[in-house]
């Protein structure tokens, strides 16, 4: 019996038992209010819009935390060995010979005072580059410059989109979604987010209808997928670091290094913990408060097994490779580059990817990395994976890969 099937069980003796009992009232009443309470606290964290910000105590909390970690060279730099005993080989890939789809979405706010530049200039390269050359015919564009209401970026028409991409959807499929707008955070109030904080997206409407909640981003683009799906994420927006909530991260500033999203997790929820609210006062004097993050009360050799809802929650079948513009806590340019309004990130993973037909996920990585260097971006690529990956793998998307393109930008 599944786990559902023994919800559905346990549920259905509750019920039966109070109503031998007469207490069917009560049950019915405390539903409506739980659910009332869970749609409550969702529409709060939807419509609580927060446009590249990044609040100073949480930016110094986030940070020292971070450099915690770092000390505690928790980033394993033996990708190898990582993929190797973490069971990757074991994974089912997704060959990627189905059928292919894309979703592009472009929003510049035109007229807004969150305006951008370069949004749908991204769509039309990354289409052109996934579509004219990688051989994606069956594709859908939102962007806020089309007449026609149905094709407008709007919080219902992405939504509505995002099932389109992945109905139907196919062990073997590949499937592409690019999206380019503005991001934001939301306070987390059920402590599975890795820093306390959602990651969003902001649809052309959000002044109305608010944010797209990294929660539902993932109900729609992820959770559908069957195993052996190939979903590639790659999002070029502020804090969107790990906005699919996904169990691996691999990052590259200098060397490719991985992590554990759920140990980091655990981390920041002990440090939580440890300051309580974040802490008034400088940097060093957080630092030595996170000096007990590290007592051995984490163990960080296997699984946590405390938290198993939040790591059953990352973890899924599907092939899913999410890249990223930059960390949770960093944002991610709107910039003009060689005279053309464009996407750091957007520039960066097109120049590569052009230049290079045979590529490895670490050199793609590294390259782009070393390419917003070379622009003065300080902002850190980012790599997540539903498995752990084999990252001298080739990445070819013409062949295998569902591209999941969100691009996310502050003004420089």
């Amino acid at each position: 019996m599944n786990n559902f099937q023994q919800f559905l069980q346990q549920g259905f003796q509750s019920i039966q038992e109070q109503v031998q009992n007469g207490n069917l009232q009560n049950i019915i009443q405390t539903s409506m209010e739980s659910i009332s309470s869970m749609q409550s606290d969702r529409d709060r964290r939807r419509y609580n819009v927060n446009i590249n910000t990044w609040d100073s105590q949480n930016e110094v909390f986030s940070r020292a935390v971070d450099q915690k970690i770092r000390e505690q060279n928790l980033w394993n730099s033996d990708l190898d060995g990582f993929y190797r005993s973490r069971g990757g080989d074991q994974f089912e890939r997704s060959a990627c010979n189905g059928n292919k789809k894309a979703l592009f979405i472009g929003i510049n706010y035109t007229g807004t005072q969150a305006e951008l530049k370069g949004c749908i200039n991204d769509v039309r390269n990354i289409s052109e580059l996934v579509c004219g050359r990688f051989g994606f015919q069956n594709c859908l564009y939102l962007t806020d410059e089309q007449q026609d209401p149905e094709k407008k970026p709007t919080y219902n028409n992405i939504i509505e989109a995002m099932k389109w991409l992945v109905q139907g959807a196919q062990p073997n499929d590949s499937l592409f979604f690019h999206y380019s707008g503005h991001g934001g955070t939301a306070r987390d109030s059920h402590a599975d987010e890795i820093d306390g904080f959602d990651e969003t997206i902001l649809p052309l409407d959000y002044a109305k209808n608010g944010q797209i909640i990294d929660d539902v981003i993932y109900e729609n683009l992820v959770k559908p997928l069957p195993k052996g799906c190939r979903l590639t994420a790659i999002f070029d927006s502020c804090h969107s670091g790990t906005v699919l909530d996904l169990p691996y991260t691999y990052q590259c500033d200098g060397n490719v290094e991985v992590i554990e999203n759920d140990m980091r997790k655990e981390i920041f929820k002990k440090a939580f913990g440890i300051v309580g609210s974040f802490i008034q006062g400088d940097q060093a004097a957080i630092a030595s408060s996170l000096l007990g993050l590290f007592d051995g009360s984490i163990s960080f050799n296997k699984p946590n097994t405390s938290n198993q809802a939040t790591i059953e929650k990352r973890r899924h079948d599907a092939d899913v490779i999410q890249f990223s513009g930059c960390r949770d806590n960093q944002t991610s340019a709107d910039a003009k580059i060689n005279n053309v309004s464009t996407g750091a990130m957007s520039y960066a993973f097109s120049t590569v990817l052009k230049q290079n037909q045979n590529i490895s996920y670490t050199q793609l990585l590294t390259q782009i990395r070393q390419i917003m260097k070379q622009k003065n971006f300080k902002q850190i690529p980012q790599l997540s994976t539903s498995h752990p990956m084999n990252m001298n793998e080739q990445f070819i998307i013409k062949l295998y890969h569902y591209f999941f393109f969100l691009h996310q930008k502050s003004d420089v």
